[in-house]
């Protein structure tokens, strides 16, 4: 009775063994075939993946504000369903692939050049998602560019002297609001606007010579500015005043004589009177020479100046008291070497004061190595003496006269030579062993010939013996012809 009763408890428990161990494999079945089912859902019916969507940030009106024409231009994207990792952009209005430019930048500058009257600029980004999708829909701007016409105008340093010989130089300034780069070339016309040459955007100063038309006479020149547009700046005209011309003077001939001081009375023995009588006397017969007031017509461009000199082959240059920030004498320090390595040959008569060649090196372009004993003044009478050396180079050439001095020269500085250089008349000076060097004979370092007389006392007070044009006829006929 109790094995029956034992079997019939272990048969139940079996059974129930058996009932529990079905449903938990049910289960585990059940719970594969769900993972089974959404696996497949998500291979064979994925979710669509929305495009980012952009936008562009600028502020901007119908027709941009032509000092615009570099612009900063912002954007943004936004994807509802990823993050945006970049943006492709174009200038293009109909581009291909390879015209979209990739960046992660959200904003960029940009330069708008104008290639025509008026420009019309279209920009297009589009953002692209972190499953590399780009927005179909790009965000749009156009950018209508209007083109200004360049302005030209004169400065204050652009007048043209009343009269020139055959250079003349001609400075202005110019601008455009598209930016300067724009402007492309100048205009320019002599005489009549028409017949236009040109000269490149870049330039701000043009020298014309007889080769450009220049000959004896009135002339007016005219020029414009001229952008990558065509358009055309106003036309201005030198002399500003519509009524007036500047003349031209022709060369007379090889010889210049240079009227740089300022006055003309018997305090400083009229240098003017005795330069043009010593050239009229001691010049052949026939042979002229031309005279530039530089104190009056004294140009404002050293190109001017200098290709002015290189029309003559001598010249006697006279100065009065010179500093060093005498526009005069800073353009002879860059005009001289030129003219002199081109073959010219010059007398520069220049006198100092006590305060010069404090800063720098203004006699680096003379024979001068330094300014030596200063004299508040040389009284009449006094003396300079000739030196023989020149004849260690020039043995047939005559002596020097002993020169005088005819009244009061009031604070003149010697001038030492540089080595090489030779002194031609050294100061008197009761109270030197050696006496001061005041004219010299220069040397020029690259030629090798002797081409520079350099004073720093004014040789026109110095004839109180009547003699001073021998020495000139000795300089300009003996010692400049000899080599």
């Amino acid at each position: 009775m109790i094995n029956r009763s034992v079997r019939k408890i272990l048969f139940n428990f079996e059974s129930i063994r058996i009932r529990y161990f079905r449903m938990w494999m049910l289960l585990i079945v059940m719970m594969i075939l769900s993972v089974i089912q959404c696996t497949e859902h998500k291979l064979t019916k994925p979710y669509d993946n929305l495009p980012p969507e952009t936008n562009i940030f600028i502020n901007t009106t119908k027709e941009l504000n032509p000092t615009q024409s570099v612009q900063t231009i912002s954007w943004d994207g936004r994807d509802p369903d990823g993050m945006v990792i970049g943006f492709y952009y174009t200038w293009k209005e109909f581009p291909d692939s390879l015209d979209w430019i990739f960046t992660t930048e959200y904003s960029q500058v940009f330069p708008l050049e104008i290639f025509g009257t008026d420009t019309l600029y279209l920009f297009q980004v589009s953002a692209v998602d972190d499953d590399s999708l780009a927005d179909p829909t790009p965000a749009k701007q156009y950018f209508p560019i209007k083109n200004s016409a360049p302005e030209i105008r004169w400065t204050l340093i652009s007048r043209i002297p009343d009269t020139t010989f055959t250079v003349a130089s001609f400075i202005w300034d110019a601008s455009d609001l598209d930016g300067d780069s724009t402007i492309i070339q100048f205009e320019y016309a002599l005489d009549v606007p028409d017949n236009w040459k040109t000269a490149p955007g870049y330039s701000r100063i043009l020298t014309l010579n007889a080769d450009s038309g220049l000959t004896a006479g009135n002339h007016s020149f005219y020029i414009r500015a001229v952008d990558v547009a065509g358009a055309k700046s106003e036309i201005i005209r030198m002399p500003e005043d519509t009524t007036k011309f500047w003349y031209v003077k022709e060369p007379k001939g090889h010889y210049l004589l240079i009227d740089d001081h300022g006055s003309e009375s018997g305090t400083y023995a009229y240098p003017d009177q005795y330069y043009k009588n010593m050239l009229n006397t001691i010049l052949p017969v026939g042979v002229e020479y031309d005279i530039w007031n530089i104190e009056e017509l004294f140009p404002l461009s050293n190109m001017q100046f200098i290709e002015t000199i290189k029309l003559f082959d001598r010249i006697i240059w006279y100065t009065d008291l010179v500093r060093v920030t005498d526009e005069h004498f800073i353009a002879a320090q860059v005009a001289i070497p030129v003219f002199l390595d081109r073959g010219g040959k010059i007398i520069y008569i220049a006198q100092f004061n006590s305060g010069f060649g404090s800063q720098g090196d203004p006699l680096g372009f003379s024979p001068v190595d330094s300014l030596g004993q200063y004299y508040d003044r040389l009284a009449p009478n006094s003396i300079f003496n000739p030196q023989p050396d020149f004849h260690t180079e020039f043995p047939d050439a005559p002596d020097f006269p002993e020169l005088k001095v005819q009244n009061f020269i009031f604070g003149v500085i010697a001038t030492p030579p540089k080595e090489g250089n030779i002194v031609l008349y050294r100061y008197n000076d009761p109270n030197l062993s050696v006496h001061p060097p005041f004219v010299l004979l220069g040397r020029n370092d690259n030629t090798g010939v002797y081409d520079f007389v350099f004073s720093g006392a004014p040789l026109h007070q110095m004839n109180g013996n009547g003699n001073l044009d021998e020495f000139f006829y000795i300089i300009l006929n003996r010692i400049f012809d000899a080599n």
